[in-house]
């Protein structure tokens, strides 16, 4: 406003003391090189947004785990997820650039959710999972934060086996993603240089989301812990994979599969990518508030575990 008010000034002064066709050569240099410096900022402004790539698993020929009725299935209740988080972060936060490496039900490899993702510079990775055991009589609940080691570990070997499954659905899959040693010393200097760059902050991010839906969604707090999944190896920006429950227990799938369950889980996404973010560029963006009654349909026996 004081910048247009010193134009309109100035504006007058030039025309009392020169003649009509320089002072309108004047006045049109200066308001195109107003509107040409209004350009450039709101230009600069998308170009320094937050990037978040969320990437909903599996998708297509890929329907990743299924629950019990087998309709139930972890590709639409993760891509459901993933579009209700990301609506969040368009609506609440101007800052914020959201991507999607699938927005319907397609397969994508997981060579492309990494293009997607270091293509556009994204500050954040957040790829989006159900949890499954293959012994369907065991009735396991809770939520896991992963983030990433190239050394295979015995303990999170079943989750690892089950993420990493989706390469028999590519062509040469096993080639694309597989290490010829994964201890070697080559591959620990890039690991290395990979974790002093991302990992604090990979960890950082996985800490924040698990606390969401453990102390906001009451989900059973089954730990942040790393694993050596293929679909984070490529990406070039602080990376998580979330298990947000186990399709395979009943309890848990009809949670999952809830409209309640589903929009739970994507405010607490929500939350922690603005917490985050908070933390990191010091733009602060609101919460969104996540009531008792969101999670009052849980079942007798799931908040019976959840206590224990």
């Amino acid at each position: 406003m004081l910048l247009f008010v010193f134009f309109v000034l100035l504006q007058r002064q030039i025309y009392r003391h020169m003649p009509k066709i320089v002072f309108l050569i004047i006045t049109l240099t200066i308001w195109i090189c107003t509107l040409f410096f209004s350009i450039y900022n709101k230009l600069n402004a998308q170009e320094n947004k937050f990037v978040v790539v969320l990437d909903a698993g599996h998708g297509g020929k890929d329907p990743g785990a299924l629950g019990s009725n087998k309709r139930v299935r972890e590709k639409d209740i993760v891509l459901d997820i993933a579009l209700q988080a990301g609506n969040m972060l368009k609506s609440n936060c101007p800052d914020v650039k959201v991507i999607y490496t699938r927005s319907k039900d397609v397969f994508v490899t997981l060579d492309k959710r990494a293009e997607i993702a270091n293509k556009a510079k994204a500050d954040l990775f957040i790829s989006i999972h159900t949890n499954a055991v293959e012994n369907r009589k065991r009735r396991v609940l809770g939520v896991q934060s992963y983030t990433l080691t190239l050394k295979s570990s015995g303990a999170n070997l079943e989750v690892e086996k089950r993420e990493n499954s989706v390469i028999q659905f590519e062509e040469d899959g096993e080639s694309k993603y597989s290490f010829s040693n994964p201890n070697s010393s080559e591959s620990d200097i890039i690991f290395e240089l990979m974790q002093d760059r991302d990992m604090k902050e990979s960890v950082d991010f996985a800490k924040i989301v698990q606390h969401e839906m453990v102390n906001k969604a009451k989900r059973q707090d089954k730990g942040v812990l790393q694993a050596n999944l293929a679909v984070l190896r490529k990406t070039y920006m602080p990376s998580v994979l979330l298990e947000v429950g186990f399709i395979s227990t009943p309890a848990e799938e009809k949670y999952l599969n809830s409209k309640n369950g589903k929009n739970t889980l994507a405010k607490c996404i929500y939350n922690a990518v603005v917490k985050y973010k908070e933390k990191y560029t010091g733009h602060i963006s609101s919460l969104v508030s996540i009531s008792p009654e969101e999670n009052s349909h849980l079942s007798v026996n799931e908040k019976t575990s959840q206590n224990e």
